[in-house]
């Protein structure tokens, strides 16, 4: 059956040059899909031989450890990475990355989620994760979800009913995101860049792009932002191995090089402690941890 995917199928996949912190132990059997066809076959070829399978965007928000991820994993960027604009309305695939669609979007005069730019993030992974600011999430501007179900079946979801939590989407398990369409907002197309450009300012000033990270490592509690209070915790600028919790921005912690995921993991288990032992604050992980 894997023969019958007309993508890339690897063995043995190092996950570290597919995940923003470059960090990750080999994946059993790695696809990349072609399209969405392949993807159902490579969730029917996980169902036959009873695998367990993981669905990877571009690798953002996603720590994976050390010894890798067992059965498959299947990774959306690269594949359904196709945009279509009708009116003011977006249909896009889950593999596009989310700036990508925000600057084609500013090139037709097409805004309204301006406030998404810089997440670094595939659609697909800004929906499950309904990435967002404090001036929205990707929630707030969809029409509708697409899904294939793991019996190769397709699904579409639409929003409402608490579909999209705090950073989070719940949809039926297994399944696999396709898909979206995007509510944009037409506006003049130098208004859109110029606050395009203020934003992305604004993140170079305060976050480190520069260096290897997975973006926010903690959600923010309700009673303050989890940067300043892991910060207040005197955590900031701590570090272990090749990861450190950055001196720009204490809910980052970034590869320095050469950091292992279990480097990782003591920093966050540092932050966690320090932050309980002073605000009785119990920290909830933004950052997804997988594998082995």
């Amino acid at each position: 059956m894997l023969g019958e995917i007309r993508g890339e199928v690897r063995f043995k996949e190092p996950l570290c040059f597919h995940t923003s912190l470059r960090i990750g132990g080999p994946a059993d059997i790695f696809i990349i899909p072609q399209d969405a066809e392949d993807v159902r076959k490579a969730l029917a070829f996980a169902e036959k031989d009873k695998l367990p399978y993981f669905v990877l965007g571009g690798g953002y928000n996603t720590l994976v450890k050390d010894k890798g991820i067992r059965g498959v994993v299947i990774k959306l960027e690269g594949c359904l990475g196709r945009m279509e604009f009708h009116g003011e309305e977006a249909t896009v695939g889950a593999g596009a990355g989310l700036s990508a669609l925000i600057r084609e979007g500013a090139n037709l005069g097409l805004g309204g989620i301006e406030c998404l730019i810089g997440i670094p993030a595939t659609v697909g992974g800004a929906l499950a994760m309904n990435a967002g600011t404090h001036d929205g999430a990707i929630g707030d501007f969809v029409s509708a979800v697409y899904f294939l179900y793991p019996d190769g079946t397709l699904g579409e979801l639409k929003p409402g009913n608490g579909a999209f939590v705090y950073r989070g989407l719940q949809f039926p398990p297994g399944a696999v995101l396709l898909g979206a369409r995007i509510r944009l907002t037409r506006r003049p197309q130098r208004e859109i860049q110029a606050d395009l450009k203020q934003r992305l300012k604004m993140k170079k000033a305060t976050q480190p792009l520069a260096l290897a990270s997975a973006g926010c490592v903690w959600k923010n509690p309700s009673s303050d932002f989890a940067g300043r209070i892991v910060e207040r915790a005197g955590c900031k600028g701590k570090r272990i191995g090749g990861a450190e919790i950055s001196a720009k921005h204490a809910n980052f912690i970034v590869n320095r090089g050469g950091a292992t995921a279990a480097d990782f993991l003591a920093l966050m288990d540092l932050a966690r402690e320090r932050v309980w032992k002073q605000t009785q604050i119990m920290l909830e992980p933004e950052l997804k941890v997988v594998g082995e």
